[in-house]
C-alpha cells in the first residue's frame, strides 16, 4: 500500500490548519492594537476634558496609558508569535530579506520562538503588575493588612518565579559576542 498520498494530505492539512492560527493570531494583534488605540483616546480625553471623577485626571491618564501599552505588548507577541509560525511552518526556509523583515526578527527555530515569547510575556507581566499597583494606590489606597500586602505581592514574585525558570530553562541560548 502506497503511503505517500495519505502523507501528504496529513502534511496539507497541518499547514492549513497552521496558517489558520498564523490568521487567528494576526486578527488578535489587530483587535489588541485597537483596544490599545481606544485606551490612548480614552487618557488624552480624560486629559483634555478633567472630568471630575474617582481619580484625578493626571492618574487616570496614568492608568490608560498602562492599559494601552499593555495591550500594544500584547499585540506585538501576538504578531511574533504569527510570523515565527509562519516562517517555521508555512514556508520554511525563506530568509529575513526575502520576507522584508529585519534579520533580529527573524526566527530560526521553534526553540528561539518560544524563548523569545516567554521572555515577552514576562515583559508583559510586569506591565500588568505596574498597572495594577498603580490602580490600587491611587485609585483604593494602599491596603497594608498581612492580606493586602501579600495579595498585592503574589503577581510580582510569580512574575520573579518565571523570569528565574526561564533563566535556568534557556529554551535557546543567546550567542555570546
Amino acid at each position: 500500500m502506497d503511503t505517500q498520498p495519505i502523507e501528504r494530505k496529513f502534511a496539507i492539512g497541518a499547514r492549513i490548519a497552521t496558517l489558520l492560527a498564523v490568521g487567528a493570531s494576526t486578527v488578535g494583534a489587530l483587535v489588541m492594537i485597537l483596544i490599545g488605540l481606544e485606551e490612548t483616546a480614552f487618557a488624552v480625553w480624560t486629559q483634555i476634558t478633567r472630568e471630575p471623577g474617582a481619580l484625578p485626571a493626571g492618574d487616570a491618564t496614568a492608568i490608560h496609558l498602562i492599559s494601552a501599552l499593555d495591550r500594544f505588548l500584547m499585540a506585538i507577541v501576538l504578531l511574533y508569535f504569527a510570523y515565527g509560525i509562519y516562517v517555521l511552518f508555512v514556508r520554511p526556509g525563506r530568509d529575513a530579506e526575502e520576507l522584508g523583515v529585519p534579520q533580529w526578527l527573524h526566527v530560526e527555530g521553534i526553540g528561539q520562538l518560544k524563548q523569545t515569547l516567554a521572555e515577552v510575556i514576562v515583559v508583559v507581566l510586569f506591565v500588568l503588575f505596574l498597572r495594577v499597583a498603580v490602580e490600587t494606590f491611587v485609585a483604593q489606597g494602599p491596603d497594608l493588612s498581612w492580606q493586602g500586602i501579600a495579595k498585592f505581592l503574589t503577581l510580582p514574585l510569580s512574575i520573579v518565579l518565571l523570569a528565574g525558570a526561564l533563566k535556568l530553562a534557556e529554551l535557546h541560548p543567546k550567542s555570546r559576542r
